[in-house]
């Protein structure tokens, strides 16, 4: 590969196979500052109308320009994480590396853009917390970022924050939980209720902002499986993640939050996250085609590759196998998460084939870095208190790449650009500025490199520091070899260039086309559907009410028998006659009359 000059305006891609989530051709790219130059080949009019005019074969080259020879080699978009949190860390969130370390490993793994999930704290609003997040992650961040804010309850103050971080911030996810229909004392306020969840809902409707729910088991329910299978088996490790969170409390979560978000006054638009089990992929579908594809649905890299990393690893044939069962303590809470991964390869394989499908658009990272010391360390008491965490952000596309296009053939190129770029884009309106490469798009581009020219991935360059590695059994071919970011080169040969930051916080416009285009037809068709029913009026008598529509006087009687009532509904018996008495006053002597056989007058 040629250097790289010292001119850093102008970037020439000599050959490559440009590759988008609707087509793939062989083109030349010329990058101008941040975005992608129009420009194409006179000789080669006919491809470059058809395609794209500023991507073309045979470009000519700018005399400052620095070139790199691409040949024979797969340019595809930078990667779209919708599913990542980074951040400080803290006793409550003890995390193994920071925005800088985080984004390091996101550029070289070929992810350009992360939308970062930030967590509230009961002594703070969400515009506090999104200020705080804002500041920490400063200059130090190495790809483009938005926010995704999580709404642990409903305040006085959120909805107006809400509205002032869709409009004056450009933040445009939120992501919820949905948990008991009460309140109690003793429980934590982390999900909202039935009555706040609609509320949310419908004010994310209003702004057009995405809301994002997660296809996990509620804390109450977990928690109370939890402590239950605690006392009847105290020695329970890991494990206990897995039995306290079923498949179809999953499940159940997904069709709950449809209902809410279709049901009721106007319908609003979900993504469904986090899906990792065979009945909430069931479900996810099912609830997909009523919903006239108006939910999103979205998986975890580590919910793909990790049962295959372990078949691989473990030499065991396909099916399930040991992943938070495993004998060893430190390997088995390295496996715990939520939701949990299904250790269960054919589930794998089902992912792939609804990625390949367009049912499910997108996969996330579910990245949070915990090392593994403290993940061990934190359950030996109690193994509940184990973090629930997996790294990942780094190796989304490069385990994906190897799981579901080199090895088996699951996914074609195009299918895998719409799974890691194009459909997160779409869902977070940032398409086509991310997660294209065409006319005025940035200058996001990863350049892949050609199958067996590496055996082994360095995973330690993808991953923070002393967190467990659930992809090592995967043995990839090939990599991201050069990545761009808004036309600068921040990874080449495989490694960072330098130590600048050029990450920058970005301003996401509400109502996304793909997710808010089609509700107002769909809510006009549910009106129409539901249009008042012309009747006659009625007529007959008015149990209660005189002829004159009067209500009727009853006497009351102290002396009454019940039996008289037994079919009748209380709230159609007269007042004064609503409370039915069980018995029958007589007057008899203490203790009941008796007639002796031997005794007569």
């Amino acid at each position: 590969m040629a250097e790289v000059p010292k001119d850093k305006n102008v970037t020439f891609l000599k050959g490559g196979l440009i590759v988008n989530h609707d087509c793939c051709f062989e083109a030349d790219i010329l990058i101008e500052g941040e975005t992608i130059r129009y420009q194409f080949h006179p000789q080669r009019k006919d491809l470059t109308r058809a395609l794209s005019r500023n991507i073309g074969l045979r470009l000519s080259v700018p005399n400052n320009a620095r070139i790199i020879d691409v040949t024979d080699k797969f340019i595809v978009p930078g990667g779209v994480d919708l599913d990542c949190h980074l951040g400080e860390a803290s006793l409550n969130d003890p995390l193994a590396d920071s925005f800088e370390t985080g984004s390091k490993a996101a550029v070289l793994g070929g992810t350009t853009t992360i939308i970062n999930t930030v967590e509230v704290p009961k002594n703070r609003t969400l515009s506090e917390s999104f200020a705080h997040f804002v500041e920490s992650a400063g200059d130090r961040v190495f790809c483009d970022y938005a926010a995704c804010m999580r709404v642990p309850c409903l305040t006085d103050d959120t909805e107006s924050d809400m509205e002032h971080l869709v409009k004056e911030k450009g933040m445009c996810f939120f992501s919820l939980k949905l948990g008991v229909a009460e309140r109690s004392g003793g429980i934590a306020c982390d999900s909202l209720n039935e009555e706040e969840f609609n509320k949310v809902l419908r004010k994310c409707r209003a702004l057009g902002a995405l809301p994002i729910v997660p296809a996990i088991t509620s804390s109450q329910l977990s928690n109370q499986i939890s402590s239950e299978l605690l006392r009847e088996c105290p020695e329970l490790g890991p494990e206990l993640v897995q039995l306290s969170q079923p498949q179809r409390a999953e499940a159940d979560t997904i069709r709950k939050v449809v209902l809410h978000a279709f049901e009721t006054e106007s319908v609003c638009p979900l993504l469904i996250s986090r899906i990792h089990s065979d009945l909430a992929l069931q479900c996810f579908s099912e609830q997909r085609r009523y919903c006239r594809g108006l939910i999103f649905g979205q998986t975890t890299i580590s919910a793909i590759a990790a049962p295959i990393a372990a078949l691989n690893r473990l030499g065991e044939q396909p099916g399930e196998m040991d992943l938070v069962t495993s004998k060893d303590w430190a390997t088995a809470a390295g496996y715990v998460s939520e939701p949990p991964i299904r250790p269960n390869s054919y589930l794998s394989e089902k992912l792939i084939a609804h990625l390949n499908s367009d049912d499910m658009l997108s996969v996330g990272s579910g990245h949070r870095a915990v090392s593994l010391d403290v993940k061990a360390s934190y359950g030996l008491k109690r193994s509940a208190k184990i973090p629930k965490s997996i790294a990942a952000l780094g190796c989304r596309l490069v385990a994906l790449w190897d799981c579901a296009v080199d090895s088996n053939g699951g996914l074609d190129h195009c299918s895998f650009v719409r799974a890691v770029s194009t459909g997160p884009a779409r869902l977070a309106n940032l398409y086509p500025q991310k997660g294209r490469i065409a006319v005025g798009s940035d200058a996001d581009i990863v350049v892949w490199s050609k199958p067996d020219t590496l055996r082994n991935v360095c995973w330690t360059q993808l991953l923070p520091k002393d967190v467990y590695n659930v992809f090592s059994g995967l043995s990839p071919r090939s990599r991201p070899e050069v990545v761009l970011l808004r036309g600068h080169i921040v990874v080449l040969n495989g490694k960072l260039v330098d130590e600048e930051a050029h990450g920058r916080l970005l301003f996401v416009k509400p109502f996304g086309q793909m997710a808010f285009s089609r509700v107002d037809a769909v809510d006009q068709n549910r009106e129409t559907v539901m249009e008042k029913i012309s009747r006659e009026p009625y007529t007959g008598h008015i149990v209660g009410c005189d002829s004159k529509g009067a209500h009727e006087e009853t006497k009351e009687h102290h002396y009454f028998r019940k039996e008289y009532y037994d079919n009748v509904p209380k709230v159609a018996l007269p007042p004064g006659q609503r409370q039915i008495h069980t018995s029958v006053k007589t007057a008899q002597p203490p203790g009941g009359s008796s007639n002796s056989f031997w005794f007569s007058n």
